[in-house]
């Protein structure tokens, strides 16, 4: 009773405040003459209008449109014509907010139902049935959809009721799988009995309808200002007496552009005559404000129009509030938002992306063109995953268990792009020989957001195990064991620690080689390279490193030392193992050694002789460079005089030819 007489209170208090506006005498529309108007209904966005009239027997609708903010000429190319034709008679259409669906009543086996028509790439579908949960035995007229599409109103007619248009209002709510829900009658006192031609503002809250009521009105059907406040709370009915005449006041609609209301009047005169007048509507009668967001949906790739859906989702419970759709031809959209709560805007379309943005209802207008793609462009990153080195390397896409064709471009070494359609859940292998196969999904069915992304794809390359053992170690005693990759573009090296088994062991890359080396004081320094075999290679690769202790004429022979042919001359490729024999002397400071040079064969004794201390003084040359003192070495050639192994041919030749460095002692002994 308290809310009741709150209510009442506001209703008296509006009314009050009237300005009165009535209508001009020549009708708002231009309509033929001779014909009476029987019906009225602008679409929630104020852009197109639809009105039936009636000469005789003989019911026909005109279509306007808005041209720079004004209707223009009458048109009878509208789709309920068509209807007409077939023999189906539409009563009383009402259009969604963007006038792509008509809802209407006809004839259905002897009482009236609700149907819809809806536009498709340009063309009417058939009319469709609203079903039981909207429509009954009785009869159903005067639909009423409201602009967000999710609530219809509508009039049952009732056969007690003093005028056969009276009935009783009812409404029904679409979920979102798009059913219609059980129709329920709006309570009292918005509903008495004899009302009819609901109309929904772009608030969906804010109804106009007509309704004879006891006592109140100025004479047959007036129209009525309502407002919901809740699901069950509405605002008592006020009639709007600036628009009200004498005779019937009916069909109520709302241009949203112009804040007009037109209606259809009964001449006071002339009884029979029916015609379409406009009205300014005082603030009072108003809608709430809306927020109304309208532009087009374009597709990224070629900016042409999309057909696409745009999904209301409030911000905080994920709730969906709407979804609207843009034209299929146009990619025209156009839709209101009240309220006070944040809201995500989701413009997608299927097999595209997603626009999504966040917004709070202000009130405002706001115009914009979005665009949504159908591919995304995917950087891949192929690299080495110790070395991070760039890997040019082999790509397949698959989807669905089915390989995917697509254009797959390297455009630097290691670095690919490709465009994948939007819709699919892509799973890309990457492979390279010496390598594991690299296996990742990149799913695009889903919301995709952005139009660009770049992965990486690390490859592991196949390993075998180097187990080194050190001979020559006291019991118990560990050394440092260097393993260092020769076949990188930057040496990669790793020092292990043996065990006291004097054990270690390290995963190496297969189709690699790796030098061994192990340098502890006191010691020979021991060096041995492994080639790492990849077809058919072993699992486990075992270095037996021999290495003793350093004292008088332990001989240790220096691989690699190589020099120009017939000549004292180094190769630069000796560097490094020479290198090794400073660092050897700098762990070893009290040790005076001799390097000597050997020969094969080929040439005469005199001439090898010559050759080979040459040599010698050659490697001691660089060496005393590198800051060891020279006292501490002792230069010597021995030409073909102390082969390893018979000179019998070339292989057995190249192991005679070597540089050897024997311990003579310490340099407090000399």
């Amino acid at each position: 009773m308290k809310n009741e007489l709150i209510f009442t209170v506001l209703g008296i208090a509006a009314f009050a405040n009237l300005s009165i506006a009535q209508n001009s005498g020549t009708s708002a529309l231009p309509i033929p003459e001779g014909y009476k108007v029987v019906s009225s209904n602008i679409s929630g966005n104020g852009q197109t209008a639809i009105v039936g009239i009636q000469k005789d027997a003989e019911l026909k609708y005109l279509s306007f449109k808005k041209q720079n903010g004004t209707f223009g000429a009458a048109s009878e190319n509208n789709p309920l014509n068509q209807l007409i034709g077939e023999g189906v008679i539409p009563l009383n259409p009402s259009q969604s907010n963007d006038g792509s669906e008509i809802y209407f009543a006809a004839n259905n086996n002897g009482n009236t139902d609700i149907f819809v028509i809806t536009k498709k790439k340009g063309q009417w579908s058939n009319h469709v049935s609203l079903g039981d949960s909207i429509n009954s035995p009785e009869n159903e007229q005067y639909p009423a959809i409201s602009p967000d599409g999710n609530t219809i109103y509508f009039t049952r007619l009732s056969t007690k009721a003093i005028d056969k248009r009276c009935g009783v209002i009812f409404t029904s709510h679409r979920n979102p799988g798009g059913v219609w829900n059980k129709a329920v009658d709006v309570p009292e006192p918005v509903t008495l009995g004899c009302d009819a031609a609901p109309y929904v503002c772009p608030d969906n809250k804010t109804i106009y309808f007509s309704s004879i009521r006891e006592g109140q009105g100025k004479g047959g059907f007036d129209i009525y200002y309502t407002q919901r406040v809740d699901d069950k709370m509405w605002i008592i009915p006020i009639p709007m007496d600036t628009v009200n005449l004498q005779g019937d006041d009916f069909s109520p609609t709302f241009d949203y552009e112009s804040k007009k209301m037109y209606l259809v009047q009964q001449d006071v005169k002339k009884k029979s005559n029916y015609n379409l007048y406009s009205a300014n509507l005082p603030g009072n009668f108003m809608h709430q404000p809306v927020a109304r967001f309208y532009g087009k949906v374009l597709d990224k790739a070629n900016n042409r129009p999309m057909a696409s859906s745009i999904t209301v989702t409030d911000v905080f419970s994920s709730n969906v509030l709407s979804i609207f759709k843009t034209d299929d031809i146009t990619g025209d959209y156009d839709f209101f938002l009240n309220g006070y709560n944040g809201m995500f805007l989701d413009y997608t379309s299927p097999n595209y992306s997603h626009y999504i943005e966040e917004i709070t209802p202000d009130g405002k207008e706001h115009k914009q063109n979005n665009t949504i793609f159908p591919k995304v462009e995917l950087t891949l990153n192929v690299f080495d995953s110790d070395m991070y080195e760039a890997l040019s390397s082999d790509i397949s896409i698959t989807a669905d268990g089915k390989k995917q064709n697509i254009k797959i471009e390297e455009f630097a070494k290691g670095r690919y792009k490709m465009d994948l359609p939007i819709g699919k859940n892509y799973t890309l292998k990457v492979t390279k020989d010496r390598y594991d196969d690299f296996v990742f999904d990149f799913n695009l069915d889903q919301v995709v957001i952005f139009d660009s992304f770049e992965r990486d794809a690390e490859l592991k390359s196949n390993k075998s195990r180097i187990i080194v053992k050190v001979r020559g170690l006291e019991p118990g005693a560990t050394t440092d064991v260097t393993i260092s990759n020769l076949s990188t573009a930057t040496r990669f090296s790793t020092t292990l620690t043996t065990d006291a088994n004097g054990q270690c062991e390290l995963l190496a890359r297969k189709g690699d080689t790796y030098s061994i080396d192990i340098m502890k004081k006191g010691y020979t320094m021991f060096n041995q390279e492994v080639k790492i075999e990849q077809n058919g290679g072993k699992d486990d690769y075992e270095v037996i490193a021999e290495i003793a202790k350093l004292q008088e004429n332990v001989k240790i022979t220096i691989p690699n030392i190589n020099f120009e042919t017939n000549s004292s001359v180094l190769d630069p490729s000796s560097y490094e193992n020479l290198n090794k024999v400073v660092s050897l002397l700098k762990l070893n400071p009290d040790i005076k050694i001799e390097l000597s040079a050997h020969t094969d064969d080929k040439g005469t004794d005199a001439y090898n002789m010559k050759l080979s201390q040459q040599r010698a003084a050659s490697v001691v040359s660089f060496i005393t460079n590198k800051g060891i003192d020279k006292t501490r070495i002792v230069s010597k050639g021995y030409g073909e005089s102390q082969p390893l192994v018979p000179n019998t041919d070339d292989n057995n030749r190249a192991l005679n030819r070597r540089v050897e460095l024997k311990i003579l002692g310490t340099v407090s002994n000399q």
